[in-house]
Parts: C-alpha cells; sequence; structure tokens
C-alpha cells in the first residue's frame, strides 16, 4: 500500500510546473515595486508513473498491475491563491517572491475502483525568480512596426502537501494515511508581449511563451520516516493577457491547455 501511494503521489509532482508567471514581458521602471493577488488553479490532468515492482501493487482495497515498465495514468486537480511580489532595482532586471496555500486531490485508477487521495490541511507555496529583459517593448521600432517585448524568466518553487485521507471508490473506507509530499520546481521561461493602445482610455497586453520546468519530488511517510522520490520534465506553451487600468493597476489571466487545463488570474498593484 504504502509503495503504491508513493508511486503514485510521487509521480503527480508535474503539477507543480503549473505555476503561472502572472507577469508580461515588458519591462518596469527602475525602482517599480509590484505585489500581485491571485489564483490558479488545474482541472483534468493526466499524470502517468511507473511502477518497478513484480506481481499485483494495492493501494487501500484496490489493486493494479506493476511491473518493470509499467505506465499507470491518474488524473489530478487542484488550486492555490498566491501573493507575488516584484521589485525592480534597474532597468533590466526584475526579482520577485511568492507564497500562497492551496490543495490538490489525486484520483489513481485500479482494477477495480478509483482511488482518491487528499488531505484536510492546506499546502504551502512559496518561491523565488529573477526576470531579464532582453529586448524593450517598443511603440514603433526602425522598419515602422512595434517591437514586442522579449524577457527570461527563472524560478525555484516549493510546494507541500501533507495527504491524510485515501477513498476508494469516492467513499471513505480507505481509512486514513499519513504522507508528506515536498516538490522542488525549477523552471526558465521565453515569453513575448506586446501594449496596444486601443484609445485613451482602454489598452490590452496579450503575453506567451514556452516554459521548461523540472520538478524534484520526495514523499516521506510520517509514519515509518521512508522516503520515495522522482524528477520529471516538462516543456508548456503558455498564453496571457494583462489589461491596464489604470497607471497603477492591471487584470491579468493566464492558461495552458497542455496535460491538463492550467489556469490563473488576478489583480496587479505597481507602486511607482
Amino acid at each position: 500500500m504504502r509503495a503504491a501511494l508513493a508511486a503514485a503521489l510521487t509521480c503527480s509532482a508535474s503539477w507543480a510546473g503549473a505555476q503561472i508567471l502572472a507577469t508580461t514581458a515588458r519591462q518596469s521602471s527602475s525602482g517599480s515595486l509590484k505585489i500581485l493577488g491571485y489564483y490558479q488553479g488545474v482541472q483534468d490532468q493526466t499524470l502517468k508513473f511507473n511502477t518497478n515492482s513484480s506481481g499485483l501493487c494495492t493501494s487501500g482495497t484496490a489493486s493494479f498491475p506493476c511491473g518493470q515498465g509499467t505506465e499507470t495514468d491518474t488524473t489530478g486537480k487542484g488550486g492555490a491563491g498566491m501573493v507575488k511580489i516584484i521589485w525592480q532595482p534597474w532597468e533590466r532586471f526584475q526579482y520577485y517572491g511568492m507564497v500562497g496555500a492551496g490543495d490538490y486531490t489525486l484520483s489513481v485508477p485500479s482494477n477495480t475502483v478509483t482511488n482518491v487521495l487528499n488531505g484536510d490541511n492546506v499546502g504551502l507555496i512559496y518561491g523565488f525568480g529573477l526576470k531579464a529583459s532582453v529586448v524593450p517593448d517598443t511603440i514603433v521600432a526602425a522598419e515602422g512596426l512595434p517591437s514586442p517585448a522579449i524577457a527570461i524568466d527563472a524560478s525555484i518553487t516549493q510546494s507541500r502537501y501533507h495527504f491524510n485521507k485515501s477513498f476508494p471508490g469516492g467513499t471513505p473506507a480507505g481509512g486514513d494515511i499519513d504522507e508528506r509530499l515536498t516538490m522542488t520546481a525549477y523552471s526558465v521561461a521565453v515569453e513575448a508581449s506586446h501594449l496596444f493602445t486601443l484609445d485613451q482610455f482602454w489598452k490590452l497586453e496579450p503575453y506567451g511563451g514556452v516554459k521548461w520546468t523540472r520538478v524534484d519530488a520526495d514523499l516521506k511517510d510520517l509514519g515509518s520516516g521512508s522516503h520515495a522520490g522522482g524528477m520529471t520534465d516538462t516543456v508548456t506553451p503558455f498564453l496571457g493577457l494583462r489589461a491596464p487600468i489604470e497607471d497603477h493597476e492591471a487584470f491579468f489571466a493566464e492558461a495552458t491547455f497542455v496535460d491538463g487545463y492550467h489556469y490563473g488570474g488576478g489583480m496587479e498593484l505597481r507602486f511607482k
């Protein structure tokens, strides 16, 4: 039972790559400070994991086939409320930190029923990163066309969740578990954006790019002290839209549609 839970939850770590950027590639003024509040979530995420033991692996009252190279699909969903603080001390570089709280539910299918794993307490998410402006956003380039901004974003985030319940078939018959999942995600993204001025009051800034994420996961059984770990690499395109309201406020939304639905949205406040 513990081995099956460890394998399933460890490989669900690719969900940590769902951290949204929540910002465009456009540079800010030197000395500016931004505070962002937003929600991010994932639905219908297909997660794959390998089981290396022989025979039959069990999770609660259910079982599924194991063996070298056996691959099983699971489905995950979750969400978190986040706060992100961004500081740009100089012309090209932005430094940021983020913290949030959320939950996650994992559905593990077997030969007979689907095991649903979750916890009563919210999980903690925190991290920091750096964004470098490669090309600034300009209204008109030398050729008479607008030049979009291009930036590179690198970050490290860590998420911790405590799973204490396993529900075979969606019922509480499976009893309690005591597992702590720690996921550390290393992410690098290349993004582009451009601010379009529609009239005196309305502006829109679409953005998008490609993000690579490596997730290092560790699952600890708090009862026995045993560990299970794994590493997952993902490459994900993303699209977003920022809508400035005034000079210092904006709303934004962002989403990806690969490996489930990853989405988020919120509000940005800029000081200076």
